[in-house]
């Protein structure tokens, strides 16, 4: 399976927002406090694109065919400003083509290229409770290195 990325354009954000609406829906089921919060389409829709600086919206194609979805976030490195990190804020392979090798070969993709920019790190944020993606990002060679907390005031 030939697994590419494709930058998504404009004309196309309400297919990538949609798919980002199924893909939110089926992370709610790892976030405690989901119920909490309930989620909005357009406010993260608007949030995201009205903030692109350094931000990349991604199609993961898999054979020609949409397969998911990645929003790839590249900022200067703290302290070090000179060097960048690129943040892999969203990650998403629809169900169809998940154990296809179609995630490894995303990654691999979005490694590569960062590699070719010479990017110093590449980072992947996951749900503490989403087993399956802390697992996954694992076995692509990524360690954990922080938990974020959080409580109501």
């Amino acid at each position: 399976m030939a697994v590419t990325l494709a930058r998504v354009r404009s004309e196309e954000y309400d297919a990538f927002f949609e798919m980002f609406a199924d893909y939110s829906k089926e992370l709610d089921s790892f976030d405690p406090q989901a119920a909490d919060s309930p989620w909005d389409l357009e406010l993260h829709r608007n949030a995201i694109l009205d903030d692109m600086d350094g931000r990349e919206l991604l199609w993961i194609v898999a054979d020609g065919a949409r397969a998911g979805l990645a929003i790839v976030r590249v900022f200067p490195d703290f302290p070090d400003e000179s060097r960048d990190v690129a943040a892999i804020t969203e990650f998403y392979v629809l169900p169809t083509f998940r154990r296809t090798g179609t995630g490894r070969a995303a990654v691999q993709a979005i490694l590569t290229e960062h590699r070719a920019r010479g990017t110093f790190e590449v980072e992947a944020s996951v749900l503490r409770e989403n087993g399956p993606a802390l697992a996954f990002w694992q076995r692509m060679g990524f360690d954990v290195r922080s938990f974020v907390t959080a409580r109501k005031p």
